[in-house]
C-alpha cells in the first residue's frame, strides 16, 4: 500500500490503536467512548489534573478522525497523538509504526513525509520493539550523512525472513544449548542467518539474530570456531536498543526484569517473568528518558552480571548506581535482584542449573515484590554502596569548624545571617579552601557576578599573607595590581582555579536551570562536586498551575529540590539564606530565616552567622533597650575586624548545637578562626581568644 492510502487508513482505524497508548475513561462524551489522555492523564476521575471528561473524538472533526482533549487541549489526528508522546519519533517513522500495528506493509518506495518533518527511520523491526537508542554523538557531515543512511534502513522484511528460518537445526542447537526455547524465541522476535556479516567485516557465519530497535539488531555467532572479535556483532551504523521495552507498558504488568543482555532477558522470559535488556552502557540514560516520557506501573528489578573482572565489575556497579538515581528522582519503584548467585550472568545460571535458575527468579519476585524497601535486602545488597557515598571526606578548611562538625557529608546545609555579616564571603572562603584540598566546587553567584567574587578571592589571599600589605576587591577590580596582587592570581590558578567554577547566574535564574547544569556537569566531568547556592531568596519562581510562586513557594520548592537532589546524587549542597529584619537584634534561630518554612524541616545541617555581641553582651537580655541595642550592633558592624559568632541550629550528623567564633575583615573579604583554649558545645568564651590560621 503507498504511503497516501496508508495514512487514511491508519487515521481511521484510530480506535484500534489508541488501547496502545491509553485506556478508557469513566466517562463518555456526546454518546462518544473517551479515553485517559496519555499527555496530561485528564479523564481518570480522580481529583486535580486527572479529573474531567479525558480525550475523545473532536466533534468539529470533518472526517471523524480529529481527536480533542479538553484537559491539555491537545488537538490532532493518532499520529500527532503518537508523538505528542513520544517525541523522538518522526511522522514518517510514526506513520509506519502504526500501520504496522494494523497490519499494513507500507511501499518501501515511496519515503515521503509531510512538509518540514525530516524523514526518519521508516518502520519499528517488529511490532513488539520500538526506537528508543540514546542521542547520537556529533559527527562530521559526511559522517552523519552516512549514518543516516545507513540506520535509515527498514530491517523488517530481513527479521521476518530471519524469524522464519529459525526452524533449522543449527539455530535450534545453538538455543536449546543456551536454554531458550524455540517459542520463546520467535515470541520475541529473534532469527537465523546462515551467513551473516553485520559489521561488514568480510566474515559471514551462522548467526542468531536478535532484533533490538527498528534499525538494530545484533548477530550472536554459533560456530565455536568463530574468532572473538567476530562472535558478537551490532549492524554497521546503527545502536542499540532496549530489548523488549514494550514490556514496561504491558497490561497488568507488576514487575519487569532490567538486565544487561538479551540473551539474560530470554532467560527470565523463559521464567515467565518480563523482562527488558539494555544492550548498552549509555542505554540506562535512554531507559530513564523513555520513563520520564511514560512511566511504568511495574517494579523494576534490576539484575545485573556478576562480572569476575574489576574493571567490567566497576563498570556495571557505575551504570546500576546511574540508573539507581534516576529511578529514584523519578519514583519509579525498584529493587536491586541478584538472581545469579554465584554465576557470571542469568544466561549462565539458566544453562548450568535450570531448575535452580527459575527458582531464584521466583524467590526474587516474592521477597521483593511486594516488600520493595525491605531492610534485609537493603543490608545485603545497598548499605555498603551508601555508607561509601556518606563518608565525610571533604573538609570546610576552617579548622575550629571542622573540629566540631566532623567535616561535610552529603546533605543540605543552609547558612543564614543578615547583611554585612559577611555570609557570602564565609561561604565563598569555605568553596575556595575546599577547591584548594583537591575538591570540585560549583558555586551559584546570583547576585554578584564573577569578577566580584574572584577579586575578592584575589584581596583574601593577600590578606592571608600580610594584612599590613592587603588589597581590597574593589581596589582590584579597579585595576590595581601590584607585584603581591599578580602572585596571588598565580598562586589561585595553581592551587584551587581549575576546580572551583563560578556560576555567574542571572536574575532569572530558577531551581531547574541550576540542577540542569549539576546533572550536566557530573556527566562531563565524572566528578561531584560541592554545590553553593548564593543565595536562596533571588531564585525566580516559576509557573506551576498557571500561576507564579510566591517567595516563600520558591524557597520551600527550592530547599525541597536541593535537597532531593543531594540524596539523589550523593552531593553537598550549601545554600545561604537571608533573615528576616525583625529579628536583626536577636540571636539567629529558625523564626529569623526569611521567607524558609521548609529549611527547618527538610535542612540536614542548619547554621547560623551572629554577632558576637549578642551573646555576650547582658543588655541583650534585657526586654526592650531597642536604642542601646542598635547602637551597639552598629558599633560592631563599623569594626574591622567584626567578632562573628557561627551558631548551629540543627545538625543530623552529630552534636546538635555548637558554636564558632571568627575574626571577619570585610575589607579585605576574609574570616579567620578563633580557637579556644577549651573545647565546648555551648557559646565561645569571652576570655582565652586566639587567632588561627
Amino acid at each position: 500500500m503507498d504511503r497516501t492510502a496508508a495514512l487514511a487508513e491508519v487515521r481511521s482505524r484510530w480506535r484500534e490503536i489508541i488501547p496502545y497508548l491509553t485506556e478508557p475513561a469513566k466517562t463518555r462524551v456526546n454518546a462518544e467512548k473517551s479515553w485517559v489522555c496519555p499527555i496530561c492523564g485528564h479523564g481518570t476521575g480522580s481529583s486535580g489534573n486527572g479529573s474531567g471528561d479525558g480525550l475523545t473524538r473532536n466533534p468539529r472533526s470533518k472526517d471523524g478522525n480529529g481527536l480533542k482533549c479538553f484537559g491539555c487541549g491537545f488537538s490532532g489526528d493518532i499520529i500527532d497523538l503518537f508523538r505528542a508522546v513520544y517525541p523522538d519519533f518522526g511522522y514518517s517513522e510514526t506513520l509506519t509504526n502504526l500501520a504496522g500495528e494494523l497490519g499494513i506493509v507500507i511501499d518501501s518506495n515511496k519515503p515521503t513525509a509531510p512538509k518540514n518533518d525530516p524523514v526518519q527511520a521508516p518502520t519499528r523491526a517488529f511490532q513488539e520493539e520500538g526506537n528508543t537508542q540514546a542521542p547520537p554523538e556529533r559527527k562530521s557531515p559526511q559522517e552523519a550523512a552516512q549514518a543516516a543512511t545507513e540506520q535509515s534502513r527498514d530491517l523488517t522484511p530481513y527479521f521476518e525472513t530471519c524469524r522464519n528460518r529459525l526452524n533449522d537445526p543449527a539455530a535450534v542447537a545453538y538455543l536449546t544449548g543456551r536454554g531458550i526455547s524455540i517459542d520463546t524465541a520467535r515470541d520475541y522476535w529473534v532469527g537465523y542467518d546462515p551467513k551473516a556479516d553485520p559489521a561488514d567485516a568480510n566474515h559471514p557465519t551462522q548467526r542468531i539474530i536478535i532484533p533490538t530497535s527498528p534499525t538494530h539488531y545484533i548477530g550472536r555467532a554459533i560456530d565455536p570456531k568463530t574468532a572473538p572479535q567476530f562472535r558478537k556483532m551490532n549492524n554497521k551504523g546503527a545502536h542499540p536498543g532496549i530489548f523488549n521495552w514494550k514490556a514496561l507498558y504491558s497490561q497488568g504488568v507488576k514487575e519487569v526484569f532490567v538486565v544487561e543482555g538479551a540473551f539474560d532477558a530470554l532467560s527470565i522470559l523463559e521464567a515467565e517473568t518480563p523482562a527488558i535488556a539494555l544492550n548498552s552502557t549509555t542505554n540506562g540514560e535512554a531507559l530513564l528518558k523513555l520513563l520520564e516520557k511514560r512511566r511504568t506501573e511495574a517494579t523494576l528489578f534490576l539484575a545485573f552480571d556478576n562480572d569476575p573482572d574489576p574493571e567490567t565489575a566497576k563498570r556495571v556497579k557505575d551504570q546500576r548506581q546511574k540508573l539507581e538515581a534516576g529511578l529514584t528522582r523519578l519514583g519509579i519503584s525498584f529493587v536491586v535482584a541478584d538472581i545469579c548467585e554465584k554465576y557470571k550472568d542469568a544466561n549462565e545460571f539458566l544453562t548450568h542449573d535450570r531448575p535452580g535458575f527459575m527458582e531464584a527468579v521466583k524467590t526474587a519476585k516474592a521477597q521483593n515484590s511486594g516488600k520493595p524497601d525491605n531492610t534485609a535486602f537493603y543490608i545485603s545488597h545497598m548499605m555498603g554502596d551508601e555508607i561509601e557515598k556518606f563518608r565525610a571526606d571533604v573538609k570546610t578548611g576552617y579548622v575550629n569548624l571542622d573540629q566540631k562538625s566532623g567535616g561535610l557529608y552529603a546533605g543540605l546545609y543552609v547558612v543564614a545571617a543578615i547583611s554585612s555579616l559577611g555570609k557570602t564571603t564565609f561561604c565563598h572562603q569555605m568553596a575556595d579552601q575546599i577547591a584548594a584540598a583537591g575538591n570540585d566546587v560549583l558555586y551559584f553567584s546570583l547576585e554578584q557576578s564573577r569578577l566580584e567574587m574572584v577579586t575578592k578571592s584575589l584581596a583574601r589571599m593577600t590578606a592571608q599573607k600580610d594584612l599590613e600589605t592587603a588589597v581590597t576587591s574593589l581596589s582590584i577590580r579597579r585595576g590595581y595590581l601590584p607585584a603581591h596582587v599578580k602572585e596571588a592570581a598565580k598562586e589561585y590558578q595553581e592551587r584551587m582555579g581549575d576546580r572551583i567554577s563560578i556560576v555567574e547566574s542571572n536574575l532569572d535564574c530558577s531551581i531547574t536551570t541550576i540542577s540542569d547544569y549539576i546533572r550536566r556537569y557530573i556527566a562531563r566531568n565524572g566528578v561531584k562536586p560541592v554545590v553553593f547556592l548564593d543565595y536562596l531568596q533571588i531564585l525566580q519562581p516559576e509557573e506551576r498551575n498557571g500561576r507564579r510562586q510566591t517567595t516563600k513557594e520558591v524557597v520551600d520548592e527550592t530547599t525541597t529540590q536541593l535537597k532531593r537532589m543531594s540524596r539523589e546524587l550523593g552531593l553537598t549542597v550549601i545554600a545561604i539564606s537571608s533573615v528576616n529584619r525583625a529579628n536583626y537584634l536577636t540571636p539567629i534561630s529558625f523564626e529569623a530565616l526569611k521567607e524558609s518554612g521548609a529549611v527547618e524541616y527538610t535542612a540536614d545541617v542548619v547554621w547560623g552567622l551572629q554577632l558576637h555581641c549578642l551573646e555576650a553582651d547582658p543588655v541583650f537580655d534585657k526586654q526592650n533597650a531597642l536604642k542601646e541595642k542598635r547602637a551597639i550592633v552598629q558599633e560592631e558592624k563599623a569594626k574591622n575586624p567584626r567578632s562573628i559568632d557561627l551558631v548551629c541550629l540543627k545538625n543530623r550528623y552529630g552534636i546538635a548545637s555548637y558554636s564558632c567564633s571568627f575574626e571577619y575583615y570585610p575589607a579585605n573579604d576574609l574570616f579567620r578562626p578563633v580557637l579556644e583554649f577549651e573545647e565546648t558545645t555551648t557559646k565561645p568564651k569571652k576570655a582565652g581568644r586566639k587567632i588561627g590560621g
